[in-house]
C-alpha cells in the first residue's frame, strides 16, 4: 500500500508543483503591471516593457535550470533550496513610492529596475519550474514522457490570466492580492522542496539508468527552436500594442492576447493531432482580411472596412444590416486576437514537430525562452526606434503568411504550388498595407507613449489648409491655417462645449488655467492678456509637435498670455507642486481611446481640490469610443461633496461631439449651465454600469467598457 501511495504522489505532486508554479508564474504579470501602471502614465508601452522584463527573466529562469541539472543532485536540491528560501525572504512584494518618476527621461530602465527589485527573484524561482519539474518527473517514472505535464503547466497559465480580470481584480484590491499571491507562494515553495527531497531519495535507491540513444539536434533545428517562439511572442506584444492603443490600457486586454498564446501552446503540446498542416494552409489568407484592421485611419471611417461590409452585405443578403456600417471595436478585438491565435497555432505546432528526446529538455525550453526574449526585445525596444507607426504587427503577419508557406513546403513536398499560397498572401497584404500608409504626413514619430503624425490637407469649404495632429487613431487636435480661421478652436474645444463655456467664464478675470494632457495646446485660444495657462505633458515629443507645428501657443504669448509647460505625468506633478490656485483646471487625458485610469481615482481628485480656488472648476474631458467614463467621474464628485453638470455636444463644423463632465462647488456656474438631456436608453445603461468610487488600489477600465 505504501508503494502505491508514494508512487500516486511520484506523479501527483510535481503536476501539482507544475499547476500552481505556472498560476503564479502569469497571475503576478497583470497585478504588478496595474500596481505600477498608475505611476508611468498609464501607456500601453508599461505593459510590453513589463512583458520584456518577464521573457528575459524567463529565458534566465530557463538558462538556469539547464545548468542546474548537469551539477550533482546533492548540489541541485542545496542551490535551488536556498534560492527559494532567499525569495520568500523578500515577501510579500510592494513596490516603493519612491520609484515613480521625476522627470521625463525614458521610464523604460525605470520600469525594468523596480521590476527586477520587486518581483525579479520569485518571478525567476517560478520561470525555473516548468523545465525542473519535468526533469524530476522523468527521473522518478523511469523516463515517461512529460509533455501533458507541459500542457498542465500552461493550463495553469491560462487559468491565471483568466481569473485575474474576473475574479482576483474586481475581488481585491492590488495590496490584498500581492499578499494572496505571496501565501500561495509559500505553499509552492514547501511542494518544490518536497520534489527535491523526493528526486534525491529516488536518485539514491533507484538502480543506474540504461544509456539512452540520443542523437543531437541539427543546427537547422535549433534555430527554428529560437526562431518559432521569436515570432510568436513578437506578434502577442505587436497585438497587445495595437488593441490597447486603440481601446484601452486593461487587464483584461493584457490576459486575452497572452491566454490566447497559451492556448496555442496546450493545444499543440498536449497532442499532434490539434495541429494540422493542410487547413493552416487555407487559414493563411484569412491573414489578409486581419491586415485590414491594421490601417492607420480611425476605425469607424476606415473606408476598407465599410468596403468589406458593404460587400459581404451584397453577397449575403441575410447577413445583418449593420454590416455595412462601420464595425465596434469587437469586431477589431475579433479580426486582432483571431490571427494571432492563428499565428500562434502556426508557430507552436511546427515547434511540437522539432521537439527533442526528453533528456534535451532543458535545451529545447532555453531555445523557446531565448526566441521569446529576442521578440519582446524586437517590439519594446527594437520597434519604437526603428519605426514611425506601429508597423510590426502588420510585419508581424506577413512574416507569419511567408512561414506557412515555408514550412508548409516542407511538410507538403507533393503539393508545391499550393503553398505559394500563404507567400502570395502576405506580399499581397503587405502591398496594400503600405498602400494605406501613403497619405502624406508633415511628420511621424514613435515613442514610449504610442505613434504620433501630423498631416495637412486642403479643406475645399473654407478654400484653405489645415493641420491636425494624429496619436495612434485619434486626432488630438487642429488648426486651420488661414487668417482668422487660426485662431479658432477646432475639434474638441469650441466656445459651445463644456471647455470652451467654462474658459468663457473666465475671460475677463486674471485666471489661472491648469491644463492635463496639451495636444497641440488648442485650449490657449482662450488665453489673454492676465492669464496664465499651466499644461502638463508627459510625453516630451508632445511639446514639440504643439511649439514646432501648430501656432496655438505662440499667438496666445503674442496676446499677453503666460504659458507654462510642464514635461511629466500630471497628477504626479501635481502631488509633488505647492497649491497652484487655479480658476479651472481641464482634465484632457481622455480623448484619445486608451485612457490613463490614474487621473479618475478618488486620490487623484484629492490632488486636484489642492490646487483648485474654493469656487474653481474641473472640466473633464471623457469623450471615448468605446468606455463610458461619466459615471466614474460623477461617483467622485458626490463622494467629495461637489457638484457636476455635463455639457454634451454634437459635430458642428471643425467641431467634433464632445462629451464634458464639469465638477465644481460654484452653484452659479451649474445654474447657468445645466446638464444636456441624455436619450432614455444611453441614460439607462449608465445607470446599469453602477461602478463604485474607484480609488489607486482598486479600480476597473473593464467595469465602463461600453459593449453597445
Amino acid at each position: 500500500m505504501f508503494s502505491v501511495q508514494t508512487s500516486r504522489l511520484v506523479r501527483l505532486v510535481p503536476g501539482l508543483t507544475a499547476l500552481l508554479g505556472a498560476f503564479l508564474l502569469f497571475q503576478v504579470q497583470p497585478l504588478i503591471g496595474k500596481f505600477i501602471l498608475p505611476w508611468f502614465g498609464g501607456s500601453p508601452g508599461v505593459w510590453t516593457t513589463c512583458m520584456l522584463f518577464f521573457q528575459v527573466v524567463l529565458f534566465a529562469g530557463y538558462a538556469y535550470a539547464h545548468a542546474l541539472t548537469r551539477l550533482p543532485l546533492r548540489w541541485q536540491g542545496l542551490v535551488h533550496g536556498l534560492l527559494i528560501l532567499a525569495a520568500l525572504a523578500l515577501l510579500p512584494f510592494a513596490p516603493d513610492a519612491s520609484w515613480k518618476p521625476v522627470d521625463g527621461a525614458d521610464p523604460v530602465p525605470r520600469i525594468l529596475a523596480l521590476l527586477a527589485v520587486s518581483v525579479g527573484l520569485p518571478y525567476f524561482v517560478l520561470s525555473s519550474t516548468a523545465p525542473l519539474v519535468q526533469v524530476w518527473f522523468t527521473r522518478a517514472t523511469g523516463g515517461a514522457q512529460p509533455w501533458r505535464l507541459y500542457a498542465l503547466s500552461n493550463f495553469g497559465s491560462l487559468a491565471a490570466l483568466l481569473s485575474y480580470p474576473f475574479v482576483f481584480e474586481p475581488l481585491w484590491e492590488v495590496l490584498t492580492q500581492a499578499r494572496v499571491w505571496s501565501g500561495a507562494f509559500g505553499v509552492f515553495a514547501v511542494l518544490v522542496l518536497w520534489c527535491l527531497w523526493r528526486d534525491r531519495a529516488q536518485a539514491v535507491t533507484a538502480p543506474a539508468a540504461a544509456p539512452v540513444e540520443d542523437t543531437p539536434p541539427e543546427p537547422g533545428q535549433r534555430l527554428l527552436w529560437l526562431l518559432l517562439p521569436a515570432l510568436a511572442c513578437a506578434l502577442l506584444l505587436a497585438a497587445t500594442n495595437h488593441v490597447c492603443q486603440n481601446v484601452a490600457v486593461i487587464p483584461f486586454l493584457w490576459v486575452l492576447p497572452l491566454a490566447l498564446y497559451l492556448l496555442s501552446f496546450i493545444f499543440c503540446f498536449e497532442h499532434e493531432r490539434w495541429y494540422l498542416r493542410r487547413p493552416a494552409l487555407w487559414a493563411a489568407p484569412a491573414l489578409l482580411l486581419a491586415l485590414l484592421a491594421c490601417v492607420e485611419a480611425p476605425l469607424e471611417k476606415n473606408t476598407s472596412w465599410l468596403a468589406l461590409g458593404r460587400q459581404l452585405h451584397a453577397w449575403f443578403p441575410a447577413l445583418p444590416e449593420q454590416l455595412s456600417l462601420a464595425p465596434n471595436y469587437l469586431w477589431q478585438l475579433a479580426w486582432a486576437f483571431g490571427a494571432l491565435f492563428f499565428a500562434c497555432m502556426l508557430c507552436h505546432g511546427e515547434l511540437t514537430r522539432l521537439r527533442p528526446a526528453p533528456r534535451r529538455l532543458t535545451e529545447f525550453y532555453l531555445c523557446i525562452s531565448a526566441g521569446g526574449a529576442l521578440g519582446g526585445l524586437f517590439v519594446s525596444l527594437a520597434a519604437p526606434r526603428c519605426f514611425t507607426t506601429f508597423a510590426e504587427w502588420p510585419g508581424g503577419l506577413v512574416a507569419t503568411a511567408i512561414l506557412a508557406a515555408f514550412v508548409l513546403a516542407r511538410g507538403l513536398k507533393r503539393a508545391p504550388l499550393l503553398c505559394l499560397i500563404p507567400a502570395a498572401t502576405g506580399v499581397i497584404a503587405c502591398m496594400l498595407h503600405l498602400g494605406f500608409k501613403t497619405e502624406p504626413r508633415l511628420l511621424r514619430m514613435r515613442n514610449f507613449y504610442g505613434a504620433m503624425s501630423v498631416e495637412e490637407a486642403w479643406d475645399s469649404g473654407l478654400r484653405m489648409k489645415f493641420r491636425r495632429f494624429i496619436h495612434g487613431n485619434i486626432t488630438h487636435g487642429m488648426q486651420n491655417q488661414g487668417a482668422p480661421l487660426h485662431l479658432v478652436p477646432a475639434t474638441y474645444y469650441g466656445g459651445h462645449t463644456g471647455i470652451g463655456r467654462t474658459l468663457e467664464s473666465v475671460r475677463y478675470t486674471n485666471a489661472r488655467v491648469g491644463v492635463v494632457g496639451l495636444g497641440v495646446g488648442t485650449v490657449a485660444c482662450y488665453a489673454h492678456l492676465g492669464h496664465v495657462f499651466r499644461f502638463y505633458e508627459i510625453d516630451p515629443d508632445v511639446e514639440r509637435i504643439a511649439t514646432n507645428e501648430f501656432t496655438y501657443l505662440g499667438d496666445a504669448e503674442d496676446r499677453g498670455a503666460e504659458i507654462e509647460i510642464v514635461i511629466a505625468d500630471g497628477r504626479l506633478a501635481l502631488e509633488r507642486e505647492p497649491p497652484q490656485n487655479f480658476d479651472v483646471l481641464l482634465l484632457d487625458a481622455f480623448s484619445g481611446d486608451s485612457v490613463p485610469a490614474h487621473l479618475l481615482t478618488l486620490e487623484a481628485w484629492q490632488i486636484y481640490l489642492r490646487h483648485l480656488k474654493p469656487d474653481g472648476i474641473i472640466v473633464a474631458q471623457i469623450s471615448n469610443h468605446y468606455l463610458s467614463l461619466a459615471p466614474v467621474v460623477e461617483k467622485i464628485a458626490s463622494a467629495l461633496g461637489l457638484g457636476t453638470t455635463r455639457i454634451i455636444t454634437t459635430e458642428k463644423g471643425d467641431n467634433y461631439g464632445t462629451d464634458h463632465v464639469i465638477v465644481t462647488r460654484n452653484t452659479a456656474f451649474l445654474r447657468a449651465h445645466p446638464p444636456t438631456p441624455l436619450p432614455a436608453a444611453e441614460a439607462e445603461r449608465e445607470k446599469r454600469l453602477n461602478p463604485p468610487v474607484w480609488t489607486d488600489r482598486r479600480h476597473d477600465l473593464f467595469q465602463v467598457l461600453d459593449l453597445h
